[in-house]
């Protein structure tokens, strides 16, 4: 008889992909298939759920169809997925645009993000003291008041990975990892829910919608059995045991932590990076970092405290240059990143440090998650010419990759200064793919870059989750012991150190710069805002 296998779906921001794992993480087929990203408004970005559920069929009946007989051998399924917020409404679709779930880059909910800062409650000191307007309850409170006849239709709010589970179970379910990751839930105290946060936002009727109010469960446990019609969507036997998930950033960190990891975890830095990033550090106590996300109990490994850093915008601001720059040779493409990024590696190497000196970037263009986690401040940009010559462009790509190394050392050193010692830093995500930032990441960290081998760690993330609720290991560590595969630690460049160090000197001044212009910025605001009172 042949070994069982597991299978993961991961849910993008464009895309989902299925994989199908053996019991020691060996990938055997991956497919993909993409749905769409709708933008309405300014600062919405929304989905239809739908499509996302057709483009999971698909990918999962292609990976199945990539193995034969592989459909027989699976022992369980877990989704990963980003961390968007699925609505469920009687009558029509509650978002703009026939919608039905709120992406995480959504920005709807910036005035209300400040408004909840402005509360002081405890909550604060759980999230970095200031609210995320890409978390879920700022998006809820947009929705009540600025669409209340769709806020009235709501019968269930769910994050998207938990509406995944609960479309392949027809059992409604929430994980810990989304509700203490993404709501004003803290598992560690006896009342988890922060009622009296709810209440004072006038959300008091928040936990009514499906089960929120239900204790949620542990990732790897069991969320249900494959149900007869999820099965027949997704070419599975029904009965098979789901997971309850996870989101992708979480799956990431599982992909890279590799074996023997108990001891290693407060010098280990996940770094999960793709159309953003985020860090994922963890520790056995809790501790409040400013401007840091967390500390959240429980939202991978039971007893554990996370962390979540981040860049909302990195391998998205690597398109951006491409989508706008005058002299761009086109839209983003794989094709054009790996062409872009060989010529400056080309440029680097014939004029060295001497490149685009002039060019440095603060890359906040969706707000600083950390470590200011401020959503209002925007990028710094230095150097900027006539930008029509091909160079130009090349120096833009560069000082773009280059910012997004050197704030990753940023978040790094901020961490270590409130209680971890972090000294690696292990990669997944699509930024392994660009040989340009993975030059910087493994010369401008200051520490060591480790690269496991897996050639989809978000996705084996997600396996280790299937194959703890099939019961094939344990626990989660015990899955990574299993299926982790052997990492390889990235030597930095001597030759490029000190240009770095300089760079990066530069860049915390910059930093400084622009938060003073922010600053100065908000008082204007504030100003105008009393003059017309």
């Amino acid at each position: 008889m042949r070994s069982p296998l597991v299978l993961a779906v991961d849910v993008g921001t464009l895309s989902a992909r299925a994989g199908l794992f053996t019991p020691d993480g060996r990938c055997v087929a991956t497919r993909q298939a993409p749905f769409r990203l709708l933008r309405p408004a300014e600062h919405h970005a929304v989905y239809r759920m739908g499509e996302i559920w057709a483009a999971v069929g698909a990918s999962v009946r292609d990976a199945l169809a990539a193995e034969p007989g592989a459909a027989a051998r699976v022992a369980g399924l877990a989704f990963d997925a980003t961390s968007s917020l699925a609505l469920t409404a009687a009558g029509a679709p509650p978002l703009d645009g026939e919608a039905d779930v709120v992406c995480w880059m959504d920005h709807r909910g910036e005035a209300e993000a400040l408004e909840i800062d402005r509360t002081g409650h405890r909550f604060l000191d759980h999230v970095g003291g200031a609210v995320s307007p890409e978390t879920n309850l700022p998006k809820l409170l947009w929705l009540k008041r600025h669409r209340p006849e769709a806020w009235a239709r709501l019968t269930a709010a769910r994050d998207l990975c938990d509406e995944l589970a609960f479309r392949a179970t027809e059992i409604d379910r929430h994980s810990v990892c989304g509700l203490a990751c993404k709501w004003p839930y803290l598992p560690n105290e006896a009342e988890p829910w922060c009622r009296d946060l709810l209440d004072a936002l006038g959300l008091d009727d928040l936990t009514r919608l499906g089960t929120l109010a239900a204790a949620p469960a542990h990732v790897g446990a069991v969320h249900g059995p494959l149900c007869e019609e999820a099965a027949r969507h997704l070419g599975l036997p029904p009965g098979l045991p789901v997971a309850v998930g996870l989101i992708d950033a979480e799956a990431g960190a599982l992909g890279v932590l590799g074996r023997d990891c108990r001891t290693r975890l407060n010098r280990v830095l996940p770094m999960i990076a793709g159309t953003s990033t985020s860090f994922m550090p963890f520790a056995p106590d809790p501790r409040h970092v400013p401007g840091v996300w967390g500390p959240f109990k429980d939202a991978v490994f039971p007893g554990l405290w996370m962390h979540e850093a981040g860049q909302s915008l990195s391998g998205a601001a690597l398109d951006a240059v491409l989508a706008h720059h005058p002299a761009s040779p086109g839209p983003p493409t794989p094709e054009r990143h790996a062409a872009a990024a060989a010529a400056v590696l080309a440029r680097l190497d014939a004029e060295g440090p001497a490149f685009a000196a002039r060019r440095h970037v603060v890359p906040d263009w969706l707000g600083n998650r950390a470590p200011l986690g401020d959503g209002r401040v925007r990028a710094l940009l230095t150097g900027i010419g006539e930008e029509t010559s091909e160079r130009s462009f090349l120096e833009a790509y560069y000082a773009t990759a280059r910012a997004l190394a050197l704030q990753t050392r940023h978040i790094r050193e901020h961490l270590n200064r409130h209680g971890y010692a972090i000294d690696t830093v292990a990669l997944a995500g699509g930024h392994r793919h660009n040989p340009l930032l993975m030059r910087l990441y493994r010369d401008a960290l200051g520490c060591t870059l480790v690269v496991g081998a897996a050639a989809e760690p978000v996705l084996l993330g997600t396996a280790m989750v299937a194959a703890t609720a099939a019961g094939l290991v344990p626990d989660l560590f015990a899955a990574l012991d299993a299926m982790a595969p052997e990492q390889a630690a990235l030597t930095p460049d001597p030759a490029w150190a000190r240009a770095h160090e300089r760079a990066y000197r530069t860049y915390l001044t910059l930093f400084e710069v622009r938060n003073a212009v922010e600053r100065d910025a908000l008082c204007a605001e504030a100003d105008l805002a009393d003059d017309h009172g």
